[in-house]
């Protein structure tokens, strides 16, 4: 795990590399040249196979098909990029001696989740997270002992922090900086290190090489875009 207060810049992969190729075997291999880790989103199919894949579904054929109303062959098969597509279990496999970021997208997902990281020996090295709440405290649930961080997309989610016990990190949205400013973004960053938090910093919009630096005495870890020009600024 990140250590807290580090002067090294840990560095997760958003995604692996955000972009065409994002979730993907590619993405996450070429993120790992630059990366401590990778963070990558997880849905499960209508056959219980658990996936890296942000959105809900995806444009193929003329139409609009969802994961979790697919198997895994019919994903492989429709999917654009479907033969890049891994399962959960190759990505633990292939990259064991990497730091994880698990984003689970439903709540489905978790108890597959948790076993396939169990079985696999990586559980100590991935945090998961979420931006729902609910999730994360059915995660807790089933495992109290987890890495859980709750992802920061409004305002409102900040009142569910003190509720989510056993918390281990608050991921801040970069562009929080956009809305309520630099200074604010950085109070509540204090603040929530005061209750012994650790702070994940991920990106949507925001140009990453003139904002992070600001941000570094604060965080204990960037979710990158591209680890590839963010390590290569730094070192």
């Amino acid at each position: 795990m990140p250590p807290m207060n580090s002067e090294k810049l840990f560095i997760l992969g958003h995604r692996g590399f955000k972009g065409e190729l994002e979730n993907t075997l590619p993405a996450f291999r070429r993120a790992l040249k630059y990366a401590d880790g990778i963070e990558f989103d997880v849905r499960m199919t209508a056959d219980g196979k658990l996936v890296p894949h942000h959105d809900e579904g995806f444009n193929s054929n003329g139409g609009f098909h969802t994961i979790r109303e697919l198997t895994l062959v019919e994903l492989k098969r429709l999917h654009p990029k479907g033969k890049l597509i891994p399962r959960v279990e190759m990505v633990f496999r292939k990259f064991r001696g990497a730091f994880f970021n698990a984003d689970i997208k439903e709540t489905e997902a978790i108890e597959e989740l948790l076993k396939t990281a169990e079985r696999l020996g990586v559980l100590d090295r991935t945090v998961f997270s979420s931006e729902d709440p609910t999730r994360i405290k059915a995660l807790l649930r089933e495992c109290p002992d987890c890495m859980a961080g709750l992802s920061i997309v409004n305002c409102s989610f900040i009142r569910w922090i003190p509720k989510l016990k056993g918390l281990y990190s608050v991921h801040m949205p970069l562009d929080a900086v956009s809305y309520i400013g630099y200074h604010a973004v950085v109070s509540l960053i204090r603040a929530f290190r005061r209750k012994s938090l650790r702070i994940y910093l991920w990106n949507y919009g925001m140009n990453e090489l003139s904002w992070v630096p600001r941000f570094l005495p604060f965080v204990d870890a960037v979710i990158s875009d591209d680890p590839a020009r963010l390590r290569k600024v730094f070192y």
